[in-house]
């Protein structure tokens, strides 16, 4: 009678199995190691330093070893052009998706670890919109939105960003007609620092910062919660920027942009010899519904790119 080769089937997936188990176990990076690797990061760092992870999946263990030396616009940045040296610990040869497109200036291995470092070229920035987003005025129609002061509320797993307890509200009965500082994940899950300004329609949402330092240009980056860009499903926002009531100029938003950047020049004719004036952000769109746009922006030195 001959016997069957099944039980060698089975030892074969079992071997398989236990093979498998111990290469992921040897792969797993430990709590220690991670801890380690912080701190050789910690020796080094520096004002105006930021650090991310590589692959981005392990972003949660390096803000829990690190996050105490991030401010909530370093953990979720408009971009890297103001810091002067980018950190990134790194596992399984991967590449962090911010860094320059040349070799780290600091490249040590600690345990399963690879702690990397760029020097940057910080761009001088002389104002920031969300630092002073408080002091803004807010308009809808040219009607003034009223600043209030609250708890926050929203977030959580799918149900958008917080809807931050201190914020201009422009409308009561369209509870999300406000303009006020959050964090909001973009098209690629990344979180983003910025300033909620949906749009409305016919209404023109508008936020003026006063007395802004004018340099030589307005950086601006925006795009829409995750969900509701991703569809594809949606109308195109529109982001306008005048100075003094003079167009500076536009940028057209579309579902599938992402985190979508515009650069326009503050040196126009009618600026003259000043260098400081009223800056205007107007957000619209035809149709306003699930247009979920927020934006950060800065005031830099230097010609656009």
């Amino acid at each position: 009678m001959r016997r069957s080769p099944l039980w060698l089937i089975v030892l074969a997936i079992a071997v398989v199995e236990v093979v498998g188990h111990y290469v992921v176990q040897s792969r797993v990076v430990t709590d220690g190691q991670w801890h380690a690797a912080a701190e050789r990061v910690r020796a080094g760092w520096q004002a105006g330093d930021t650090v991310v992870a590589a692959p981005r999946w392990a972003d949660p263990l390096v803000r829990r070893e690190l996050g105490d030396l991030l401010s909530l616009s370093d953990a979720a940045p408009a971009d890297l052009d103001r810091h002067r040296r980018l950190w990134a610990l790194s596992i399984r040869g991967h590449r962090p998706d911010a860094a320059p497109d040349r070799p780290p200036d600091h490249d040590a291995q600690v345990g399963p670890i690879r702690v990397l470092r760029w020097d940057l070229e910080p761009e001088p920035v002389l104002y920031d919109f969300l630092a002073h987003v408080r002091e803004a005025r807010v308009t809808i129609a040219d009607r003034p939105c009223r600043w209030q002061s609250g708890r926050p509320r929203g977030g959580g797993l799918g149900q958008g960003p917080i809807q931050p307890g201190a914020r201009h509200q422009c409308d009561t009965r369209r509870s999300w007609l406000w303009v006020g500082a959050t964090v909001q994940e973009d098209l690629d899950l990344l979180p983003r620092h910025c300033i909620w300004q949906h749009p409305a329609a016919p209404e023109v949402i508008a936020a003026t910062f006063e007395d802004v330092p004018l340099g030589d240009r307005v950086v601006l980056a925006g795009d829409l919660y995750y969900e509701h860009e991703r569809m594809l499903e949606h109308g195109p926002v529109e982001v306008a920027v005048f100075l003094d009531g003079v167009p500076l100029g536009r940028m057209i938003h579309r579902d599938g942009d992402g985190w979508k950047q515009m650069q326009v020049s503050t040196r126009i004719p009618e600026r003259g010899d000043r260098e400081r004036g009223d800056l205007r952000i107007e957000v619209t769109a035809p149709d306003p519904d699930m247009r979920t746009f927020c934006w950060a922006g800065t005031v830099r030195e230097g010609d656009p790119e």
